[in-house]
């Protein structure tokens, strides 16, 4: 452990040391940040780069567009994500386990004309300690799809998009992309996506992919019935607020699983899910409310679920390292009475599994929680969170759940509330615009329902990672 800790204090000295040359050249006429879902990024102002008189320098920008002839163009781009993790203690237990993991991607795409776009992207995960559910594949197609192009306007354009594709919604209350393991989640569904100026309307039906250890051997099902994987479905609006500097958000989304299970009851489930959101920034305070109820079926029981989160931030000053003062609180209702025929448990579907921390501690059903937190910038580029995050169990009548929607610890009469608190550290280096450097470490401190309910150690969890994204 002592090794492994010396290890990276070396690497984020280095890092530290040898960033500042990258940093001034990315500051200097810097293009447009790679997006977090790469299939939204587009590089057509490459076209006129002499109008622009070199204003944008880019690495391996020859690979950025491509004219093959004229009015068909390609985009290649990858990324290559080295991690090393540590647990003490892992899932509450004596267990200790330190690997190496690593990432590699590679997409393409490929814009015929100005109606139809083709894009691909191939994933390949890897893990030291052997084949670990998503983590590990040896080689799949993560994303394949086709769009058309309906309207092609300067403010108002219409597409359909069939085939493979990742999406991601507001803070990843209910669908997100799973950043924090090696293998980011996708679905094969239709979309259709209208957009005019800043505003857009999103409608998808599709299913999750299942991911597998070996080569083109991921699925999702999507024509057959019977298939376990779950079925999504649903409409998301977002449009800016005339203020400019708020938004709002409004969605449903319909979830189907054959095999879900809760505290006190198992079977097909039927969920519906209504969400308003509320973000921006007002002077120095900047704020993200989130409200959604569900309702539906599973098994023979009746669904009434709701989460409620709150995300608030205050820029203490504006100048130096820019403190800012944090305060989180999320709300997830759980089951109420065992036998009822009613779940009160809320689902967080799709979540990402980071949400609360990259070691995955719990997930925002029948949770609630506390999270004061400090934010600073001590250099340009590099941003430090440190958060203290408190969890009860919102209903003693139901369990505890670990992400993305999975019981593991059941309640089994017990009436603690208190499941435990999080300490928590997030270093982020932007050393250039395609290298970063992220830092996650968490100690995790049991509380009286875990210790009186099963293993209750006391987990350390901290994980490097360098990107490198092009």
């Amino acid at each position: 452990m002592a090794r492994f800790l010396k290890i990276v204090v070396y690497l984020i000295g280095g890092l530290l040391f040898n960033s500042q040359y990258f940093l001034l050249v990315a500051q200097k006429n810097s293009p447009p940040p790679i997006a977090a879902l790469r299939a939204e990024e587009s590089y057509a102002f490459l076209q006129n780069k002499d109008s622009l008189n070199n204003a944008h320098s880019i690495f391996l920008e020859p690979l950025k567009w491509i004219s093959i002839r004229k009015n068909i163009h390609l985009t290649l781009g990858g990324e290559y994500r080295a991690r090393l993790e540590h647990f003490t203690n892992k899932s509450y237990t004596t267990e200790d386990e330190t690997f190496y993991s690593q990432r590699l991607s590679l997409h393409a795409s490929l814009q015929v004309g100005s109606k139809v776009r083709l894009f691909g992207e191939a994933y390949h995960g890897y893990v030291s300690n052997g084949n670990q559910l998503l983590e590990s594949d040896e080689i799949d197609l993560h994303q394949a799809f086709l769009e058309w192009k309906i309207i092609n306007k300067k403010q108002t354009s219409a597409s359909l998009r069939v085939g493979r594709q990742e999406i991601g919604y507001g803070a990843s209350r209910l669908i997100g992309i799973r950043e924090g393991p090696n293998l980011r989640r996708s679905f094969d569904m239709a979309r259709f996506i209208l957009k005019r100026g800043n505003a857009f309307v999103q409608v998808m039906y599709g299913k999750e992919i299942n991911i597998n250890f070996y080569a083109f051997d991921n699925t999702s099902n999507i024509f057959d019935n019977q298939a376990n994987n779950p079925t999504l479905w649903g409409a998301y609006w977002q449009r800016p607020l005339p203020s400019g500097a708020q938004s709002l958000d409004i969605y449903y989304f319909g979830f189907k699983s054959k095999l879900a299970q809760f505290n006190d009851i198992a079977g097909e489930e039927l969920r519906h899910s209504l969400g308003i959101r509320s973000y921006g920034k007002l002077g120095r305070f900047s704020y993200n409310s989130e409200l959604i109820y569900q309702f539906g079926t599973l098994n023979q029981a009746t669904i009434a679920a709701f989460n409620l989160e709150a995300d608030w931030k205050f820029l203490l000053a504006k100048s130096g390292w820019k403190p800012t003062l944090g305060i989180k609180l999320d709300w997830s209702s759980g089951d109420q009475s065992p036998g009822d025929n009613k779940v009160q448990t809320f689902n967080p579907m799709f979540v990402n599994p980071a949400i609360y921390s990259l070691a995955a501690v719990n997930t925002p059903a029948n949770i609630t929680s506390f999270h004061p937190n400090v934010t600073v910038t001590p250099l340009k580029g590099l941003v430090v969170l440190v958060d203290y995050a408190l969890f009860y169990r919102t209903q003693t009548a139901d369990g505890v759940y670990a992400p993305p929607r999975f019981l593991v610890r059941p309640a089994n009469g017990s009436v603690e509330k208190h499941v435990g608190d999080v300490i928590g550290i997030q270093v982020r280096y932007a050393l250039h615009r395609n290298i970063t450097f992220d830092m996650r470490s968490s100690y995790f401190i049991p509380g009286r329902f875990l210790k009186a309910s099963g293993a209750s150690e006391n987990t350390f969890y901290i994980a490097p990672t360098l990107s490198l994204k092009f």
